[in-house]
C-alpha cells in the first residue's frame, strides 16, 4: 500500500514539475519573440544623420491616431534629453580646462542654463523615420533631428550661453574665460556630431 502511495505521489509530483517547465518555456519563448518582432531602431535608435530617439505610446481605445501624437511627443523628448546629456558631458571637461575661479558656481550655472535652452529646444525640425505597432497595440515612433537643425541649435545656444553669461553674477575674468570655454564645448560637440556622421573609413 505505502509503495503505490509513493509511486502516486512521485507521478503527481513529476507531471507538475513538467506542466511548471513547459509554462516557464512558453512565458521565455513569448518574451524572445517580442523583442525579436521589434525592429532593430526600436532597441537602437541611433542614426549618423542626426539625433535620434524612440517614442511610445500605449494601446489606446481612441486608436492610432491618437497614439501617434502622443509617441511622437515621448520621441522629441528623447531627443532633448540626449542633445542635453551630450553637453552636460562635455561642459565639466570643458569648465576645467579653463581654470575657472568659482568652479562650483560656473558649473551649477551652466547646468542650470543647459536645462533651459534644452527646454526651449525648438523641435519644428524633427521628422519621423520609422512606424511599428505591435502586436499589444503599443505605437513605436523613430524621430531625428537632422545634422543641420542640431548645428543651428548648437550656434544659437552658444549665443544663448553667452548672453546668460554676460548677466551672470560673476568676475569679469571668470565671464571672459567661461565664455571662452563656451566657445570649445560647442566646438568639441560639432566636431563630434561631424565624426559620427562621416562613414567609416573616412
Amino acid at each position: 500500500m505505502k509503495n503505490k502511495l509513493l509511486i502516486a505521489i512521485s507521478a503527481i509530483a513529476l507531471s507538475l514539475s513538467f506542466a511548471c517547465a513547459k509554462k516557464d518555456a512558453s512565458l521565455v519563448n513569448t518574451n524572445k519573440g517580442d523583442l525579436k518582432d521589434l525592429p532593430a531602431w526600436v532597441l537602437d535608435p541611433a542614426v549618423k544623420e542626426g539625433v535620434a530617439a524612440v517614442g511610445i505610446a500605449s494601446p489606446s481605445k481612441g486608436g492610432i491616431k491618437f497614439q501617434i501624437p502622443k509617441a511622437e511627443l515621448d520621441a522629441k523628448a528623447n531627443i532633448a534629453a540626449t542633445i542635453q546629456s551630450e553637453i552636460s558631458r562635455i561642459t565639466k571637461d570643458s569648465l576645467r580646462s579653463a581654470r575657472i575661479n568659482e568652479q562650483d558656481d560656473v558649473e551649477e550655472f551652466f547646468a542650470q542654463a543647459t536645462k533651459e535652452v534644452v527646454k526651449n529646444l525648438p523641435l519644428s525640425g524633427v521628422k519621423r523615420l520609422n512606424i511599428f505597432k505591435g502586436e499589444d497595440g503599443t505605437l513605436y515612433v523613430h524621430m531625428m533631428l537632422g545634422n543641420e537643425d542640431y548645428s543651428k541649435f548648437l550656434e544659437n545656444s552658444q549665443k544663448t550661453f553667452d548672453a546668460r553669461l554676460a548677466k551672470a553674477n560673476f568676475g569679469r575674468e571668470n565671464i571672459n574665460k567661461a565664455e571662452a570655454a563656451t566657445k570649445e564645448l560647442f566646438k568639441e560637440l560639432e566636431e563630434e556630431r561631424e565624426k559620427e556622421s562621416k562613414p567609416r573609413g573616412m
